[in-house]
């Protein structure tokens, strides 16, 4: 990818896409609160779109095998503007929870085509670096719209994000048209080419490291909103907002992937220890300060991102064909876990209480790294 300018549209394209699936999470108890809701019922507004996110990577490459990836990408963010709209004038709520799920249908033609259409036109060795400048962009993006959906609700109210958001989606589906449309093409999916994935060493146990790595990402980001409000009861939309301050740390890391994978001699070893200092900074929720946990916020992000910036670009890496099926396979595996873990863990919280829910992530993130690092040492 030589073209700087469809960089700079594609990570625009990436910043607002991951906003529009994140903005409803730091205003969930203002959401509960207006709709009368318990904090098991208010997540179901991130499950929603995770859901389809988990299984629509798989099937969009029969689409994309058929159609130009332009017109698809077109016509996905415009898709993603027409929720932000909807969910703007909605005043039911399992209509909002609805119109999740059809934004979590839209998402994957654009996560997939994305990061499909990069390894396709970068060279093997510029690989991890144009998928890092991508990932660094889902990641402010994720941040963005978790804090300026905190931040406009305390002085607009809750709705005034998706107005805004719905506006800016649709000026990057338009700006997306200049996307050369004989460039992105994805492989098309079929049973044999995942199964020869999914049979491979490596592939296997990366896409499980990774399943367990958002479901563990998603739980605490999910759930930290009602236990602010548990420690401080007056904690304000916009403090809740400036708790996912330290989601910023992914982009630094993001864009310093190669220099870190130096220091550590392999991305493998990259992605393990990532995943322990991810696994162990659950130590610094346990405490009852908020500003523990912000701190703690910025540790548990710096891990995370460390580990999926390099899986991302490892997978690609490593993947001589079928690459529309290694990233809808990622993609798929990846969105799984975050589907199942913005409301399983809840339960766990919601009953036995937040260091029973820390623990319980803490021992199945755990027993993750040990199969993957068992199953790669196969």
């Amino acid at each position: 990818m030589n073209d700087r300018r469809l960089l700079y549209i594609i990570t625009f394209a990436s910043v607002l896409t991951f906003s529009s699936l994140y903005a409803p999470q730091p205003i969930q108890p203002l959401i509960a609160r207006e709709f009368g809701l318990t904090m098991s019922e208010v997540s179901l507004l991130t499950t929603a779109s995770m859901i389809p996110l988990a299984v629509a990577p798989i099937f969009y490459g029969y689409l994309l095998e058929a159609v130009c990836a332009r017109t698809v990408l077109v016509a996905s963010l415009s898709m993603l503007a027409l929720c932000q709209f909807m969910f703007y004038f909605s005043q039911n709520y399992y209509l909002l929870v609805f119109i999740r799920v059809l934004l979590g249908c839209a998402m994957p033609a654009v996560l997939t085509g994305i990061m499909t259409y990069i390894s396709d036109t970068s060279a093997k060795t510029d690989i991890q670096k144009n998928l890092a400048i991508y990932i660094s962009s889902t990641i402010f993006g994720g941040f963005s719209g978790r804090f300026f959906s905190g931040l406009l609700s305390h002085y607009f109210g809750w709705r005034m994000m998706f107005l805004i958001l719905g506006f800016s989606l649709l000026t990057a589906a338009l700006l997306m048209r200049r996307l050369p449309s004989n460039k992105a093409s994805i492989t098309k999916i079929n049973p044999q080419a995942a199964k020869e994935i999914l049979t491979a060493g490596i592939f296997p146990a990366v896409y499980l490291m990774v399943f367990f790595m958002f479901f563990m990402f998603a739980a605490v980001l999910n759930f930290i909103p009602f236990r602010m409000r548990q420690i401080s009861p007056d904690s304000g939309e916009m403090l809740i907002g400036v708790m996912y301050t330290g989601y910023i740390m992914g982009i630094v890391v993001a864009l310093n992937i190669l220099k870190i994978i130096r220091v550590m001699r392999s991305e493998q070893n990259t992605i393990f220890a990532g995943l322990t200092l991810f696994t162990g900074s659950l130590l610094l929720f346990t405490s009852e300060s908020i500003w523990v946990m912000f701190f703690g916020m910025f540790v548990f992000c710096s891990g995370m991102f460390m580990a999926h910036s390099t899986a991302a670009g490892y997978v690609n890496k490593i993947a001589d064909r079928h690459k529309g099926v290694t990233n809808g396979l990622y993609v798929a595996f990846y969105y799984a876990g975050g589907a199942l873990g913005s409301v399983l863990p809840g339960l766990i919280y919601q009953s036995f209480g937040w260091h029973a829910f820390l623990t319980v992530l803490g021992v199945i993130m755990s027993s993750a790294l040990l199969a993957g690092r068992l199953m790669l040492r196969r």
